[in-house]
């Protein structure tokens, strides 16, 4: 008797969990996923499994979401999605802002704010032909991007081809559109750059290790020629995350013979 009753909870316990797989298994499970793509470097893709970006972006930051709904039953699904970004609080403020609002299983946004932000799905889905829609679990995921910051490290280089401060670098943070313009004394323009940064900021630009990029706006040459040594002018224009607007003007001094040993 006692060895019958064992096989029986056994086999009960057996039925129960054949049961629970076949439930699990015959419910629509939701796939989601978010690529964020920096103006430089690799895409990162944030997912239920992979919730929060390790470091922190630049902006301009353009975000992809996907959801997609995983069923083996066989059966024919809707998926209803709401995508909620809230900018979380930053310094003493205590206020979470519902930044962004997206509704379609697929949607892209571009960010050009700082701070800290949450990404909050909420999902339901319903058989083709039903009225009720059931409701999945709530998912939500974490990143942030930099503040902004432009600035001219140094005010001189040495166009001469030895491999050692040839050309003239700019440092950008979450700068979204810059206008460079390089003239000589007599106001003659020699270089100008204009756009938003995501077209600007070339693909093995040097990151720098406080956040940022740092990269070329000069290599010293006017009309395929390098320009004589002497004083030459900068003036930078720029709008970072947030909006903030920048004006830079320096001097640039072009020393040919400088790192030769002359």
């Amino acid at each position: 008797m006692k060895k019958s009753g064992s096989i029986r909870f056994l086999f009960a316990a057996f039925l129960a969990v054949a049961t629970c797989f076949r439930v699990f298994a015959g419910t629509p499970q939701v796939q989601v996923k978010v690529t964020l793509s920096p103006v430089s470097g690799d895409p990162v893709v944030l997912s239920q499994d992979n919730p929060q970006a390790d470091s922190e972006f630049n902006a301009p930051l353009h975000a992809r979401f996907v959801s997609s709904l995983v069923a083996d039953d066989g059966k024919d699904y809707e998926l209803r999605s709401q995508w909620t970004i809230k900018q979380l609080p930053i310094g003493e403020s205590t206020d979470t802002i519902d930044f962004l609002k997206r509704f379609e299983n697929e949607t892209e946004y571009e960010f050009t704010d700082f701070g800290a932000f949450q990404i909050v799905y909420e999902w339901s889905y319903r058989e083709k032909g039903s009225l009720e829609f059931i409701q999945g679990e709530k998912i939500t995921m974490k990143f942030s991007i930099d503040e902004s910051d432009v600035r001219l490290d140094y005010n001189g280089f040495s166009p001469n081809d030895d491999g050692i401060n040839d050309v003239f670098k700019i440092y950008v943070r979450s700068i979204v559109d810059i206008k460079i313009a390089i003239f000589n004394r007599w106001g003659q323009t020699i270089k100008t750059i204009s756009g938003s940064m995501d077209r600007i900021l070339p693909a093995d630009a040097e990151p720098v290790e406080n956040g940022g990029y740092r990269f070329e706006i000069w290599d010293g040459k006017y009309n395929g020629s390098v320009v004589n040594d002497g004083v030459y002018f900068i003036n930078v224009q720029a709008v970072g995350a947030g909006g903030k607007k920048y004006e830079l003007k320096s001097d640039i001094n072009v020393l040919k013979g400088l790192g030769t040993g002359n």
